[in-house]
């Protein structure tokens, strides 16, 4: 479904519906001049609902690009435009202030979709044990669902999906929840679900989401192992009631796209015990057939579960819950068939990665955030991209964490 296509309540979120139905000259804004002041404003950063009503910050400073505001009018200026359709309205609204508008207030009050029936959702193409299928069904949820940016960098959600031909293909039905709009490479939040590993150029999206199947270089979050399971077809009546859903559960999820959980903010030390666990277990394993992001990999797997919850701060339960499901999903890996790789091939730290390391640690401790500022101060790394390929190789393999902050380095290396 693409969202410039909905024309019925029940396909729009919660938020969008509010600005849409409900209250006037409030919305995101998208500048239309380069000082900002002239500008619309939108129900959703995913749809432009009027696109002849404009706003001008004569007395007042403009609103920053993509925020969500609510304005004070002062005067109204109706035009109207001969087109080729006939006789166009325009309007045009002279603002004398604006003030932030917290649109999370909305999503947090209103739930028309549960948690459960998200869940559901995700196992109709699979056959198998009840648990089993629940828990990848929840893995598959968490990729749809993405993860806002925890550091400054992009946020989103990579799965490495190991499993046969057929049963990836009923793992990929679910996801027409997924807006086609976000299959673009210009999208906010971009998603790419292939067979074959694919590199981007670096794109502009503030969340970007990779699925691909049995990938061997990919840093992954969270694997998803479709072993144990077969696919189950849906006809008739279930087939229907699937797609009824189908637009419910989109809305549901640009609903929770607009949720910025930072569990580094408020669960931070379960964060950093959890990130601990997989470390040791994920290497502990000897020979795996997929890279796991060590460090990256709790704090975007637990802002995911969050949004999938539909809550805007994350608590030490939602942790444990995704720290159990990679338990379980690692645990599975270890059994399947086929080829591995060996995982010092991947985890054998460069010299520059060690040298960072080092001067990091022994400068100031573990477990301590260190600002950016600082951690670039205290290296030896002056070219950029020697110290950033340095930084991302201690974030994947799980002796740092990151985020806005800066830098926190983890236990010693052996």
């Amino acid at each position: 479904m693409s969202l410039k296509e909905r024309s019925r309540g029940h396909e729009f979120a919660e938020f969008e519906k509010e600005f849409l139905f409900k209250r006037e000259n409030t919305g995101f804004v998208r500048s239309l001049s380069s000082d900002g002041r002239l500008f619309s404003l939108n129900p959703s950063p995913c749809f432009d609902a009027n696109k002849n009503l404009h706003y001008f910050a004569e007395s007042c400073p403009p609103p920053p690009n993509d925020a969500c505001i609510e304005v004070e009018v002062i005067e109204e200026d109706v035009r109207y435009v001969s087109t080729h359709d006939g006789l166009q309205k325009d309007i045009l609204k002279t603002i004398g202030k604006w003030e932030p508008f917290d649109y999370q207030q909305i999503i947090r009050r209103r739930k028309l979709v549960d948690y459960d029936q998200i869940i559901n959702f995700f196992t109709h193409t699979f056959r198998g044990k009840e648990d089993t299928t629940e828990r990848i069904a929840t893995c598959a949820a968490l990729f749809a669902f993405s993860s806002p940016p925890v550091t400054d960098d992009i946020g989103g959600v990579n799965a490495a999906v190991l499993s046969k031909k057929p049963v990836w293909e009923a793992f990929k039905k679910p996801m027409k929840i997924i807006p086609s709009d976000f299959f673009r490479s210009s999208s906010k939040f971009f998603y790419c679900i292939s067979d074959k590993e694919k590199i981007f150029p670096p794109l502009n999206s503030e969340e970007i989401n990779l699925a691909f199947l049995n990938p061997e270089k990919m840093m992954t979050d969270i694997p998803i192992v479709l072993d144990d399971v077969s696919v189950k077809g849906t006809v008739g009546v279930l087939k229907q009631d699937v797609e009824d859903n189908e637009k419910f559960i989109t809305a549901y999820l640009i609903d929770s796209l607009m949720l910025k959980p930072d569990p580094l903010k408020t669960v931070e030390k379960a964060v950093t015990e959890a990130v601990y666990e997989i470390t040791d277990e994920y290497l502990r394993s000897g020979v795996l057939p997929y890279r796991q992001n060590l460090g990256d990999a709790i704090p975007t797997l637990s802002a995911s579960i969050t949004r999938l919850h539909l809550e805007s701060e994350t608590k030490s339960n939602r942790v444990k819950e995704v720290l159990d499901l990679w338990k379980e999903m690692h645990r599975k890996v270890k059994y399947r068939m086929g080829d591995s790789l060996p995982v010092s091939k991947f985890y054998d730290l460069s010299d520059n990665a060690r040298k960072l390391y080092a001067e990091l640690y022994d400068t100031f401790g573990k477990e301590y955030w260190i600002p950016m500022q600082e951690v670039i101060k205290s290296t030896s790394l002056k070219n950029d991209i020697d110290f950033t390929h340095a930084l991302n190789e201690l974030v994947e393999r799980g002796l740092a964490i990151r985020d806005r902050r800066g830098v926190k380095i983890l236990d010693r290396l052996g």
